[in-house]
């Protein structure tokens, strides 16, 4: 049984013109100790699906619609708020996006690692100061015994962010969502976090669903990738397998526009053309059409089903999507062939 499955999950927003889909059919499993990385562009429903996960949304305008979220064999969604919280903050950890108002600008850092500890572990305040002050150095931040007194508006923006990470590690979560977690650091810290990260996971089998932009960064750290697109997951697969042969054009323009070294400085980074669609406003066919280089007619029409392309030597699926999977002419079957080749 896998730590985390979540199944057809799908969230939706009410708003004063009528209820939004933010989330559609949103599904992923994690085994412990792994690592699965969600990618996609902003508002693309990868925050609102790992707030949805743990619950965490406020209700209303957010509803969720349907779906499972279970953890351990427990369905999250089904847990009264006392049942939850026992869960929130202890076996599951959360890295959220933006550290600013994530911490408590009238407590000081160290008030609020302890409050984990003392709540969820019953530790002697003493204790849990130790712990706290420990945690701070790990994640890299100098004098942590000093920064421990220190309110959120007295440190700089990475700071907090590593603080918060910090606290997301101090219970050793068995799963930790992290949403963004290194976007305010520089590589260097990222690169010692990420090595923290993968100590905490071999040493406690800590599993990772990790919320980025940075495709380089999923390349060498997650085991598998979903792949977002307008609120619902386009691709899905063993990472090794997207990044070499990515399906769904979506997948190929992200990794497209990525720099490499080989980059020419005398020619434009390849951009996806258009915006995202409306959310208020769904497509007929697949979302993604408007701005697909390799759309037809049929695309705009029908919206494509997930299909199965790849087995893992494990015999695990990887579950991967292509919007030409839906082609009825025989002339769509061949842009289709050329596509995945």
């Amino acid at each position: 049984m896998s730590l985390l499955e979540v199944r057809n999950l799908r969230v939706s927003f009410a708003t004063p013109h009528g209820s939004v889909q933010a989330v559609e059919n949103f599904g992923v499993s994690i085994d412990a100790g792994e690592t699965v990385a969600l990618v996609g562009e902003s508002g693309s429903g990868k925050s609102v699906s790992a707030l949805a996960i743990a619950r965490l949304l406020p209700t209303p305008p957010s509803r969720i619609e349907t779906g499972e979220v279970l953890f351990e064999g427990r369905d999250l969604l089904a847990l009264g708020e006392r049942e939850l919280r026992r869960v929130r903050g202890k076996e599951l950890g959360l890295v959220f996006q933006d550290p600013t108002s994530s911490l408590h600008p009238l407590m000081t850092i160290g008030e609020q690692l302890e409050e984990a500890l003392l709540v969820h572990e019953r530790m002697p305040r003493a204790s849990a100061r130790q712990r706290a002050e420990w945690a701070l150095a790990e994640v890299g931040i100098a004098d942590p015994r000093a920064r421990l007194s220190a309110f959120p508006h007295q440190l700089s923006g990475g700071m907090r962010q590593r603080a918060l990470i910090a606290m997301a590690l101090l219970t050793r979560p068995k799963l930790l969502i992290a949403d963004e977690p290194t976007t305010a650091l520089d590589v260097t810290i990222q690169a010692s976090l990420f090595a923290l990260l993968r100590k905490v996971q071999r040493e406690h089998g800590t599993a990772l669903l990790l919320i980025t932009h940075d495709l380089a960064l999923v390349s060498t750290f997650a085991r598998r990738t979903l792949v977002m697109y307008a609120g619902a997951v386009v691709e899905s697969g063993l990472t090794s397998e997207l990044v070499a042969r990515p399906a769904h054009p979506y997948t190929r323009a992200l990794l497209r526009s990525v720099p490499s070294l080989s980059t020419s400085l005398d020619h434009a980074l390849p951009v996806i053309p258009g915006a995202p669609p409306d959310p208020s406003h769904p497509a007929l066919g697949c979302a993604f059409a408007p701005r697909c280089e390799f759309a037809l007619s049929a695309c705009h029409q029908r919206r494509p089903a997930l299909v199965a392309l790849s087995t893992s030597a494990s015999g695990e699926a990887g579950v991967r999507v292509h919007s030409r999977r839906v082609a009825c002419t025989e002339s769509e079957r061949t842009l289709a062939a050329e596509v995945n080749s």
